[in-house]
């Protein structure tokens, strides 16, 4: 007996010897432990109860029914025990009978706190439903955006192609002859149309930017670079700027979308530099602690640096449309497009002396 008492005092398990009326024969000092006691406290309330009381909900004498009457073993019985301290744990309770000849018959009780897994667990499905509510706001946002998306293509165009040809039958219907003044008002409806045409176009590509599933590929991005540079050359006129397009090194990402973010960068370098006798815009990338950093540099009017987090707000412009044309959705939407490819944008500049926007695209792997 002497033995069984020293190996059960040595266990870090908290266990109960009880007798066969549920009276307490032995106690370990790891129940002690267990439940913030002191060893003095072995013949305290507590212990008795622990045992027969009804600090544990249900009561332990409940649990040991099955065992007591049938000889059932008890496995992992769950339970609440309530502490002096006011402390309220969750227990498994696993008990079987030990038979020793000569002795009589004893009932070994191991009560394991697993409050802590409780807990965790219980974080853990606050956290799911969170995330099942968030999953569904985000499915109700994207459905609402749809529609939106259908409104602007269907509803909005259809007044506006409408507008568009009136005003062109006012202009060129064969016999019209409009005075000089509605005229120039006519063709400024014209243009009014016309960028708000393209305004709808950015919209929905802005839209459909954050739903499109990626199709990430390794990719040359110098010759994307280079494609649509050849692209918006023949846009320019009569307007000369030098680009230079350095070697950069490949990225992984989806084409269709990084195209945007090639055009919307160069298209937003052209107009910036436009009225720049040496127009310049150099393109390259750089690494920088480990990673790429692309980035698109111009030489034209530049930027107020406290404005900077502005830049890629939609709608929001840091210049008079008067002094650069646009639709004021480009730069939010290369932010966007990066942003799902897991990468970063910002931008330097100084007001009349040009500015940088340096992009990242997240780590290199395809999807």
């Amino acid at each position: 007996m002497k033995i069984a008492e020293s190996i059960l005092n040595a266990l870090h398990q908290p266990v109960l010897v009880l007798d066969g009326t549920l009276r307490t024969r032995i106690t370990n000092p790891a129940f002690f432990r267990a439940f913030g006691l002191e060893a003095a406290d072995s013949e305290a309330d507590f212990i008795e109860a622990f045992v027969t009381g009804d600090v544990c909900d249900p009561p332990l004498r409940t649990t040991l029914t099955p065992l007591l009457i049938d000889g059932l073993e008890i496995d992992e019985v769950p339970t609440l025990c309530t502490l002096p301290t006011g402390r309220r744990v969750f227990l498994l309770v696993n008990a079987q009978r030990i038979r020793v000849e000569g002795l009589p018959e004893m009932i070994l009780v191991e009560p394991r706190d697993i409050s802590r897994q409780q807990k965790a667990e219980q974080c853990i499905q606050e956290l799911s439903n969170a995330l099942q509510e968030h999953v569904a706001a985000v499915d109700a946002a994207n459905k609402e955006l749809e529609s939106y998306s259908h409104s602007v293509s269907h509803d909005l165009r259809t007044p506006l192609r409408f507008v568009n040809r009136i005003a062109h039958q006012l202009l060129y219907t064969p016999g019209a002859e409009l005075p000089a003044a509605a005229a120039e008002q006519v063709n400024m409806i014209l243009q009014a149309t016309d960028e708000m045409g393209q305004l709808i176009e950015k919209l929905l590509v802005f839209s459909q930017a954050g739903r499109v599933p990626l199709k990430k590929r390794r990719m040359d991005l110098r010759r994307l670079f280079q494609e649509v540079v050849k692209e918006l050359q023949h846009e320019q006129g009569g307007f000369i700027v030098e680009i230079v397009v350095e070697d950069m090194a490949p990225c992984q990402g989806d084409r269709t979308l990084l195209k945007e973010v090639v055009a919307n960068l160069l298209t937003n370098a052209l107009k910036f530099t436009r009225r720049r006798e040496s127009a310049r815009i150099t393109v390259g990338c750089r690494e920088v602690d480990g990673e790429t950093v692309y980035f698109v540099q111009d030489n034209g009017m530049g930027f107020d640096m406290n404005d900077s987090d502005l830049l890629f707000v939609p709608f929001h412009r840091l210049h008079k449309a008067v002094e650069i044309e646009g639709t004021g959705i480009g730069l939010a939407l290369v932010k966007r497009i990066i942003d799902r490819h897991g990468g970063r944008i910002w931008a330097e500049g100084e007001r009349d002396k040009g500015a940088t926007f340096y992009f990242t695209l997240g780590k290199e792997t395809a999807e």
